[in-house]
């Protein structure tokens, strides 16, 4: 079963990898030291203002685009919004909601 520890949203939480690249987030979350289902959010390197979640599934690592709303607040699916990006990662790590997996402890730093 996963366990998430709960952050408040803010430049120090242990999930939030800032302007790390694609291919560097792959290469953490594959360490040894992360499970299926270890996780990171980063800086978005294609657009502005949104943000990537990229999650480990197995063997490999599947990524997520994390837009904005024009209003304030945060969606994967637009179906499901979401005010913080805290509130999201506590969603997501209870109900994979066509995640590929829930998400369960944030990607370890070396």
């Amino acid at each position: 079963m996963c366990f998430l520890l709960v952050f408040s949203f803010c430049r120090n939480c242990r999930w939030y990898f800032r302007k790390i690249k694609r291919i560097e987030a792959e290469k953490k979350l594959l360490l040894p030291e992360n499970e299926h289902g270890a996780f990171l959010i980063r800086d978005s390197e294609s657009r502005q203002n949104d943000y990537s979640l990229s999650v480990r599934d197995g063997d490999t690592v599947k990524h997520y685009r994390i837009r904005q709303l024009d209003e304030g607040g945060f969606f994967i699916a637009r179906r499901t919004t979401f005010r913080t990006l805290q509130e999201l990662v506590e969603h997501y790590s209870k109900d994979s909601d066509g995640l590929c997996v829930n998400l369960c402890k944030p990607c370890v730093q070396r």
